[in-house]
């Protein structure tokens, strides 16, 4: 482990005895005490940081709403966008 690993979650370095996941996309380490298991894994029980989990999600419900779309009511669209545009203040809001 290099000592310049650094944790996304809780930007705090990663200290050798402590105990750390490695994200299956991008290799980052990240603290296991900062890792919420039910939600940074995949299907397949792998480990994923917080914006490969991001991604993977977005994937997902790209290919939901690109094959379903139009099985969609337009009050079911509404909460959809809805939804999104909640996100997009929500990331508009994050630190750096």
């Amino acid at each position: 482990m290099s000592s310049k690993d650094i944790c996304p979650i809780c930007k705090r370095p990663i200290e050798e005895e402590e105990g750390y996941v490695t994200c299956s996309v991008c290799s980052a380490k990240m603290h296991r005490r900062c890792v919420d298991e039910e939600v940074l894994t995949d299907a397949s029980g792998e480990w994923l940081c917080p914006y490969d989990a991001a991604m993977a999600a977005l994937d997902w419900l790209d290919a939901i709403l690109t094959h379903y779309s139009h099985a969609l009511t337009p009050e079911q669209r509404d909460d959809i966008v809805s939804r999104l545009k909640n996100y997009l203040k929500l990331l508009g809001e994050a630190p750096p």
